[in-house]
């Protein structure tokens, strides 16, 4: 009796199973490409560091932080006639600088 209460569980466990239903498929379709010139970032990244190292010469431990708007004249004069120094030179500066002065009156490495 037991043997055939098993044996039509199974069966009837057997009925209730379907094949999973497949999802439907999709193409692929590939990524667009994107043909972009190259950004000069060299003016930049020049004038941060420049901004940086005048900022670790210039400040002092309990100074306060300079906005960039006070930084932008010292840009432009540190800047001067060198036509490399751009308008991306002049906020690199600025930057680097800020981020200097914060380092020295915050105590960061």
């Amino acid at each position: 009796m037991k043997v055939r209460a098993y044996f039509l569980l199974a069966a009837l466990a057997f009925v209730g199973c379907d094949k999973p239903k497949s999802a439907p498929v999709t193409p692929v379709v590939p990524p667009t490409v994107v043909r972009q010139a190259p950004v000069e970032t060299h003016p930049f990244e020049d004038g941060y560091n420049a901004g940086y190292a005048l900022a670790l010469t210039r400040a002092t431990r309990d100074a306060k932080i300079p906005k960039p708007a006070d930084i932008e004249p010292l840009a432009r004069e540190q800047a001067g006639e060198i036509p490399e120094r751009t308008e991306r030179w002049q906020r690199g500066f600025t930057e680097g600088y800020a981020d200097g002065f914060r380092k020295i009156v915050t105590g960061q490495k």
